[in-house]
């Protein structure tokens, strides 16, 4: 076991929406050498080596991690934070475990970018997701906010290889859940 405990040291809104809170918790170990393990592992993971810094997305919220903290945020009420911090606290300690059997991955890998997903959507700002252009549509897709499947254009046959393509893409970075 690498990460023991962990104390919350702080709970608050989110800046960035302040109907999000965000959970501060100080660990009782230093687990940094589990990230480029959790790097190789976690689809969404951006990792910087020289920060002493991994952070990534789950269904659940955004996570930060540091060698001896845990920031999670994007959740609705502290009891979200903590079952997130739970979930972390079980990912590193099993991921550590693993590791073994794990290549680790010590360089940053390559964000995805809006461009990247508008690249292969259709471009037609028809607004049948609910947002004004194609180009808001993918920063909602690649915050988890809206799904493949939101896009009504996608599901013409012309279209087809660029949905299979952002399917691939969003795998990278979410759940298949996403990718749908």
């Amino acid at each position: 076991m690498l990460l023991h405990d962990y104390k919350i040291t702080k709970v608050g809104r989110s800046f960035c929406n302040p109907e999000w809170v965000a959970v501060i918790a100080e660990l009782s170990d230093d687990i940094s050498e589990v990230f480029p393990y959790l790097n190789a592992v976690v689809k969404n993971a951006v990792y910087t080596p020289e920060a002493q810094n991994l952070n990534f997305k789950v269904d659940a919220g955004a996570v930060s991690l540091m060698p001896r903290e845990i920031n999670v945020g994007q959740v609705t009420c502290e009891e979200d934070g903590i079952k997130l911090l739970d979930y972390v606290k079980q990912l590193i300690n099993d991921t550590w475990e693993k590791r073994a059997s794990i290549t680790p991955v010590y360089e940053r890998k390559e964000e995805i970018k809006a461009k990247d997903i508008l690249d292969l959507l259709p471009k037609t700002n028809c607004r049948d997701c609910g947002l004004p252009t194609c180009f808001a549509f993918a920063v909602a897709l690649l915050k988890g906010q809206k799904r493949l499947s939101d896009c009504s254009a996608l599901s013409k046959p012309e279209f087809a290889q660029d949905k299979q393509a952002l399917a691939r893409l969003l795998q990278t970075v979410f759940s298949e859940e996403v990718a749908k």
